[in-house]
């Protein structure tokens, strides 16, 4: 929408389109295999559990004072050093890439040491929120394996996509974006089509969404925002004690199992999860993180730069000086 009316962005057959910052590497005309390696894409001989254990690009790869190493310890061949300077040669467009190490005094800021290039500097991650899923006995489909009409049919509704801001979470110790993996309501239907059973079950998965920008997040963005904490859209408040409360704006849905969680919300005030993760070693921010991170909110409006001098000496025991002149 526009304005409270349709939006003007449309094509044939009335879908619309949004307009999204591309990813700084794709409008540089970069190709994915510029990045990932021939081990990634074609498989180095071991078979892995799960995909991002065959990767073994990172942003460090690229973007550090000694690049042109992989995580796994293997040369980058189309990264070299030339007049002093690291750079990339596209494979595809033979481009020279100047390769820039992290900002100092940002990228290795102390308080974000746990902070992945990821979540700070990817702007946007599609979400997709709430998938409908019913069983019904009435109908048949076909089985793809055996070629035959089989008894039950399943049938998968829309989902509430979106495209925006990501939500943060704790993967094996690091901060990573998280997104919707599968948001799982299942209806059962019977042959006279009556509601006989169902279940929910919300997950969040870790992910790299491809949507990096040369300039980070700002402060308010990650510090001030519910969504990005993992609390879902709403409002927070702490009171005089410091104790923190907060009002979702989604409150979940009525399914055959009962009202789910708010389908954008991974954890709670207090932090207790809310959804399962992709992996088991992956959660959300816990009650210590989630103060600590909405604490310095409070003082980002004021103090929004990293060169500031209150953050060289900041601590869970710092004052605001203007509440204490009050």
């Amino acid at each position: 929408y526009e304005h409270g009316g349709i939006s003007s962005k449309q094509l044939p057959g009335q879908r619309f389109y949004l307009e999204i910052a591309e990813d700084i590497h794709h409008q540089k005309e970069m190709a994915c295999i510029d990045c990932h390696t021939r081990n990634e894409i074609m498989g180095d001989g071991t078979s892995y559990a799960h995909y991002e254990e065959q990767l073994e690009i990172s942003c460090e790869m690229c973007h550090s004072e000694n690049p042109g190493v992989t995580r796994k310890g293997d040369p980058v061949t189309n990264i070299a050093k030339k007049d002093g300077k690291f750079q990339m040669t596209g494979r595809v467009n033979d481009k020279i890439y100047p390769l820039l190490p992290p900002k100092k005094g940002v990228c290795d800021f102390n308080g974000h040491k746990r902070v992945t290039c990821e979540a700070c500097h990817s702007t946007w991650v599609p979400q997709c929120y709430g998938c409908h899923v019913k069983r019904d006995e009435a109908q048949k489909h076909l089985d793809k394996l055996s070629l035959q009409e089989t008894a039950g049919m399943w049938e998968e509704g829309r989902s509430y996509i979106r495209y925006e801001k990501p939500m943060l979470a704790i993967w094996k110790d690091e901060v990573v974006i998280v997104t919707p993996g599968c948001q799982d309501i299942v209806t059962l239907v019977d042959k006279e089509g009556n509601v006989t059973g169902g279940f929910d079950r919300f997950t969040m998965a870790a992910i790299n969404p491809h949507t990096t920008q040369a300039k980070g997040r700002s402060c308010a963005d990650c510090h001030q925002s519910t969504k990005t904490v993992g609390l879902g859209e709403g409002t927070v408040s702490v009171d005089v004690n410091g104790v923190w409360s907060f009002t979702a704006l989604d409150q979940g849905v009525e399914t055959y199992a009962g009202k789910t969680v708010p389908f954008d919300a991974f954890v709670n005030i207090e932090g207790e999860a809310l959804q399962h993760g992709s992996r088991a070693d992956l959660r959300p921010f816990n009650k210590e993180e989630l103060q600590s991170i909405l604490r310095v909110g409070q003082c980002v409006s004021c103090h929004d730069s990293y060169e500031d001098p209150i953050w060289k000496n900041y601590s869970k025991e710092t004052n605001c000086s203007r509440l204490e002149k009050m």
